[in-house]
């Protein structure tokens, strides 16, 4: 089965950036892959970005927005569909800031993909310089992009102190305490500057699964 990895974040936290770099690692350890872009956006900058990645071993594609919810969703799972019968190893999905975390696990149990894919991770990116306060949709949508996550990753972390970072760990666990979660985080963050990651890191993150809340 084709194992699909989810990477979650609000707009602007460093999914692409995070993305560039685990797709690479994913290529050049042999997978074949594809990147599915999800996005509400009339034009997807973040695709343009991910253009040098294709290759033989990666494959670039784009659910486009509009439309309503069935309407999106049908489109998603007619996309997954033409994935699924092309077998690759793993599928990156990079969603927009503002998708529901919960549309992908529904979908997924439905026929034909039921039987195609399996969810693989859900790494959930945050930025390290996270505003202290959000509004209620922003906190919301912070605490249902990080409440499955198998990790979180800290992103823009260079020159960022210790204490900063604990903050922002803080504000997360606050995030999901106001919805009425118990999910609370501590090693499953993880901090260091994503240029210094070595192929260990990487495999953390490739095996992280995910967590059902």
């Amino acid at each position: 089965m084709t194992e699909i990895d989810l990477i979650t974040g609000i707009l602007g936290s460093g999914k692409t950036t995070f993305i560039r770099k685990y797709a690479r690692h994913l290529i050049d350890s042999g997978k074949k892959i594809a990147i599915l872009e999800n996005d509400f956006g009339a034009v997807n900058v973040d695709m343009m970005i991910l253009q040098d990645l294709k290759c033989d071993s990666c494959q670039l594609e784009m659910i486009s927005g509009g439309g309503d919810p069935d309407c999106h969703k049908r489109r998603f799972k007619t996309q997954l569909i033409a994935l699924g019968m092309q077998h690759f190893d793993r599928v990156i999905m990079e969603p927009s800031g503002i998708f529901d975390v919960d549309e992908l696990f529904d979908i997924l149990e439905e026929e034909p993909l039921d039987g195609w894919y399996e969810l693989g991770n859900v790494i959930a990116i945050v930025d390290a310089g996270l505003e202290a306060e959000l509004s209620e949709a922003s906190e919301f949508m912070l605490a249902s992009q990080i409440a499955d996550a198998g990790v979180v990753l800290l992103s823009k972390t260079k020159g960022v102190s210790e204490e900063r970072k604990a903050s922002v760990i803080s504000h997360m666990n606050n995030a999901i305490k106001h919805f009425k979660g118990k999910r609370q985080f501590g090693e499953e963050v993880i901090d260091k500057e994503w240029d210094s990651w070595q192929e260990e890191d990487f495999e953390r993150v490739s095996e992280c699964g995910y967590r059902l809340e």
